[in-house]
Formats: structure tokens, sequence, C-alpha cells
């Protein structure tokens, strides 16, 4: 199913700071390009009104899209509000005291001009402010204190999750497993590796210990097939000016599940203890 890729890639998306507008430009970008590698793969020059017929996008935006590789914009709409109002907080003399941002109470209030409501509606105008304070806890841009106020403690918001290099790793291996398993299903005459072995039946606590041998185990055996591919003999009858790239991931994968069993042993064991007990019968 769709969402069961999706799931994962909202995941990371969100964590790095990403909004679904954005993602829905990506998206569509990523479309477009590669229909126009199809054609580049058949030999043809890419046909804008072509591939605006395959992926549903209007062709002047194809033609726009073409012109430069796909990227997420750097000033993302949400981290832009964001950073904003901390810009605000920082820069405005009526939030700021002494070159330092003032304590803020949340809600307006008349007897107090500056309040984090006034700040949120005077740089994200159209941005609920309870919603904006509840982003900017979550990112740690801002801590609420136990009289009611709260205190900015950073200038400006990066998504820090996620580093660039760590980015392109999390993408290289997702396109090359999709890209086998795909190829799987709509090619099962040539079959490239996609195998994998699993058991439900494990105590959680032994995990720590059976990643630990996964990786042993897994590191062994691809030390082992990274010398074999360095052989010279795969390279003797390689043509002029081609070269073909293959390798092999290996991946763990894990999810804790309640037992059904178990949790309507405990439903019943609750609501056993939440029944009003009955007074006993007095036979006479």
């Amino acid at each position: 199913m769709a969402e069961a890729v999706f799931g994962p890639l909202v995941r990371l998306l969100v964590a790095h700071g990403v909004s679904s507008l954005e993602a829905e430009r990506l998206l569509r970008a990523v479309c477009v390009h590669e229909a126009a590698n199809a054609e580049v793969g058949q030999r043809k020059k890419p046909n804008v009104s072509r591939i605006a017929l395959v992926t549903g996008v209007d062709r002047a935006e194809v033609a726009r899209i073409l012109k430069r590789p796909p990227r997420v914009d750097s000033e993302i709409e949400a981290r832009r509000h964001v950073n904003r109002v901390l810009a605000g907080w920082y820069s405005d003399r009526d939030f700021v005291h002494g070159n330092r941002p003032l304590l803020l109470q949340i809600k307006a209030n008349k007897h107090i001009r500056a309040t984090f409501w006034t700040l949120v509606n005077r740089y994200a105008p159209g941005v609920y402010p309870r919603v904006m304070l509840d982003e900017l806890v979550r990112v740690r841009a801002v801590r609420k204190l136990d009289d009611g106020r709260v205190q900015v403690r950073m200038r400006r918001y990066r998504a820090g999750e996620f580093s660039d290099e760590s980015l392109r790793q999390i993408g290289s291996c997702v396109r090359d497993l999709m890209r086998t398993m795909i190829d799987n299903a709509m090619e099962p005459g040539s079959p490239y590796v996609c195998r994998s072995v699993e058991t439900s039946d494990i105590d959680p606590t032994s995990l720590p210990l059976i990643r630990r041998m996964l990786v042993d185990r897994s590191d062994a055996m691809l030390s082992g097939i990274q010398e074999t591919l360095k052989s010279s003999k795969w390279k003797q009858a390689r043509q002029a000016g081609r070269r073909a790239r293959i390798g092999l991931t290996v991946f763990s994968h894990e999810d804790v599940r309640e037992d059904r069993s178990t949790i309507e042993t405990a439903k019943r064991a609750d609501a056993s203890r939440k029944r009003p007990s009955r007074p006993p019968r007095v036979v006479a």
C-alpha cells in the first residue's frame, strides 16, 4: 500500500522541517524528472507535452521544473514563520530590554503590551499563536516557565536532526531498495537479491544482543563480498566508456507488538476491577 511507503518518508520530512506543501512540490518535480529520464533512457529527447500527459502536470509547469533538479526550497514556509517570530523576539524594541529578549506572557493582556500573542500576530499573521507556541516548544526554541511566561532559547531554528550526509545516505539506500523491489515485481524472470528472514516470537529484552549479532554477521559477510567485487576479473570485459554499478545492502527491521490475547486479558482484568461489587445475597 502507498501509505506503507509514504509513512516513514513523512516522518523524515516532518522531522526535517519540510511542510506538506513543500513535499507536494518536491513529489511533483520528481515525477516530472523521472518521466524525462525515462525518455532519455529510450534515447529520446524529453517532450514537454508527453511528460505533461503522463504526469498530469501542466505543460508550463513541466517546462519550469525541468530547468533545475528536484529539491526542497531553502525557505520552507513553516520554518519561515517560525524564524520570523524568533527574529522579531530578538530585534523588535517592544520585545527586547537591554539587548535581551523579554520573558513574555502567553496571551494578550490589555495591561501588558508585549505578549507572545502580540508577537505572533505581528510576525506570523494568519498563524494561530497557540499552534506557533506548540511548535516552538516542540523544537526547543522556546521554554515554558513555571510562572506562566515563555522564554526564547534560540535566534534561528534549523532542523538539525539529520545532516546533509545522513540524508544522502537515507535517500540512496531507500532508492536502491525500492528500485530492486519494483524491478523484481515487474520483471520476475531476472530477479535481483531481495531476501528477508524474520521471526515474530522474540523476547524484547533479547533485542540488543540480537542487534549486535546481526551487525557482526552482516559485517563479516559484506567484507568478503566487497573483496570479491574488487577482483580484476570483473573488469576485463568492460566496454570502453561503459561501467555498471552493483552492490548489496543488508538491513535489519523490527517492531514490538502486544499479543492480542495478553491485551484482552488485561482489558478483562481492568473491567473487573472497575465493576462495582454486589453485596452478598442473604438467604433466609
